[in-house]
């Protein structure tokens, strides 16, 4: 459409097939009945497909759906404005005059931040960051959107999600003043929780400075609810409403409908409901016209997603196969990291290296394992058969035996395990794996609590742990992460799990990092479920530990659980050998 030619007329039509009922769906909200919601969506539709002039840009959803308030805000200058939602013409009669060629009347606000540093972003990562978490489409879906050859969706949403973030932080630095820049750096570790200890300093600046403390929270938004921090950046009347009505598709039976929240949910209810204050009603008002456009947008989403399928193409078999329209994504966003734990783990013994101690008479002989492992080449391997003395043999032959770290220290399960209490850990003087290299690590855990960072396994740096096979207590995924420097306040890659595991239920769990690839991969029960592009790596030659991590001179993110079965390796495990120690 951008660069006309033959093809541009159909490809009008598969824009408005994939995007004007959403479009629709929004203007419902903006006006008072149907026949104007068609006009304002219309005309909106009219507006965004201004394409060949260089006028529109980025991702064709987020930019057609803020033509629908521009288009009000020119009809509120006019006789059409009784036309509009109560609420949005008062909103835009709130704005400030804007002068132009065309008009003297009301106009949107100026651009915030959020917009701004969105609009800087490329079509394809403003794509990805709102079709998933604004709309949570499916990655198929969304592949479908970006169009052949594209690489996997949960990749580009973190890079997004990482280039939304510098953007920001970048268009923060420039348009500060003197003195905000003096506390650039702080409201930035403030603002992903990653220091406690600068608060002293930093707060009263806050208390007297809108920029930054507007800054703290658009930051900790980003992290923690994209989705509508996307939404209200781009549509400032009725954003909220509509990223809340941006709902999967259900079947049942033979209908479609949106499977919204439970109807006993307080936002909901209110919705469905009425009740509240006038200004309640309103929104509430606003929320429910949306959602019931939302099984429109569902209908034509299921309908197109038929159409990418051939589901629906004349002439081919009908197939007995149910077929299942795309659902919710369950990737969260991506939440603020919290502050360091204060669970430090008392040693009660230094970690040294130790000779391989014989077991003991009497000692527990095993749980029945195999006598040869799944995968040879471990370079270290404790399956926790037994302790002696406050030690765990290393089973590689190896010897880079474990020692329980605690007060109390870990105890040890009759079936092969070692119990946390997220104080605790065992260790053996390091490196174990070259982090230059490629190495992986793998263990099978049972989380007893979901509610904190909790580290499966690391390898110290000076400064930080060179690598983490974790649980991500926001973000409730098991993750493989990687720093990109040794520094308390650098970057991470990280590869993250599809999915939120439960507690008291055994899960294997393998990092890989795979040097000549640059890519962190994480496996979940034998299943690749992502990875992540590592451009640099660097030496962590510290020890190497089960059941914490290190952030500057502090132990953290202490695990709460059992783990059995730790293996490292100084090779990138193939798909074939993870899921050979996932079955064991």
């Amino acid at each position: 459409m951008r660069e006309g030619g033959e093809s541009s007329l159909p490809a009008l039509g598969e824009l408005e097939l994939r995007h004007f009922p959403a479009v629709r769906a929004f203007a419902s909200v903006c006006a008072i009945s149907s026949l104007a919601a068609d006009e304002l969506a219309v005309q909106a539709w009219r507006r965004a497909l201004r394409l060949q002039d260089g006028s529109a840009t980025g991702a064709v959803r987020p930019y057609a759906l803020s033509e629908v308030l521009r288009t009000a805000a020119d009809w509120a200058g006019t006789d059409e404005r009784s036309a509009l939602d109560a609420d949005l013409a008062e909103w835009i009669e709130s704005q400030p005059v804007v002068i132009s060629e065309d008009s003297v009347g009301p106009g949107l606000p100026p651009p915030t931040l959020p917009a701004r540093a969105f609009a800087d972003l490329s079509d394809k990562s403003q794509t990805v960051l709102w079709h998933r978490a604004v709309e949570h489409d499916d990655d198929e879906r969304i592949e479908n959107l970006l169009g052949p050859g594209v690489e996997g969706v949960s990749f580009l949403d973190r890079r997004a999600r990482r280039e939304l973030y510098t953007s920001y932080v970048q268009i923060l630095h420039d348009g500060a003043v003197d003195e905000c820049r003096r506390f650039h750096r702080m409201v930035l570790a403030y603002a992903d929780q990653k220091s406690i200890d600068i608060a002293a300093d930093l707060v009263p600046h806050l208390e007297v400075c809108a920029y930054c403390s507007r800054a703290v929270a658009d930051l900790g938004r980003m992290h923690s609810d994209c989705g509508t921090f996307l939404a209200q950046a781009i549509l400032p009347w009725g954003g909220s409403e509509y990223a809340s009505s941006s709902l999967p598709v259900m079947v049942t039976g033979s209908e479609l409908v949106p499977h919204a929240a439970p109807v006993g949910s307080g936002r909901f209810r209110r919705a469905f409901g009425g009740g509240g204050s006038g200004a309640e009603r309103g929104r509430n008002r606003r929320i429910n016209r949306v959602l019931q456009s939302a099984a429109l947008v569902a209908l034509c989403s299921f309908v197109v997603a038929l159409a990418y399928s051939g589901a629906l193409r004349p002439g081919d078999p009908q197939s007995s196969e149910p077929v299942t329209p795309p659902g919710k994504s369950s990737q969260s966003p991506k939440p603020p990291r919290p502050a360091p734990s204060t669970a430090t783990a008392t040693a009660t013994s230094t970690v040294t290296a130790t000779k391989t101690t014989p077991s003991k008479p009497g000692e527990p002989s095993g749980t029945g394992r195999p006598s040869r492992p799944p995968v040879r080449g471990a370079a270290l391997e404790w399956l926790f058969d037994g302790v002696d003395g406050g030690i765990t043999k290393d089973t590689s032959g190896n010897g880079l035996n474990g020692t329980l770290v605690g007060s109390p220290l870990p105890r040890f399960l009759n079936a092969g395990a070692i119990d946390f209490d997220g104080q605790q850990s065992v260790a053996a003087e390091g490196p174990v794996v070259d982090t230059e290299e490629s190495f992986s690590v793998s263990a099978d855990v049972k989380l007893g609590d979901t509610g904190e960072f909790q580290t499966v396994a690391s390898q110290d740096a000076g400064e930080i742990s060179g690598f983490q096979l974790q649980y991500d207590g926001d973000e409730d995924r098991w993750e493989m992460r990687i720093p990109e420097e040794d520094s308390d306040d650098t970057d991470f890659v990280e590869a993250v799990g599809d999915r939120g595991p439960a507690t008291g239920v055994s899960t294997h769990v393998t990092g890989v990092y795979d040097d000549s690839e640059s890519e962190v991969r994480l496996y979940v029960d034998g299943r690749l479920e992502d990875t992540d592009e590592l451009d640099g790596d660097f030496s962590a030659d510290g020890d190497f530990v089960v059941g914490r991590s290190l952030e500057g001179d502090e132990f953290i993110r202490g695990f709460d659980g059992s783990i059995d079965d730790v293996r490292a390796f100084r090779k990138a495990l193939s798909p074939r050998e993870v899921r050979a120690l996932a079955r064991s």
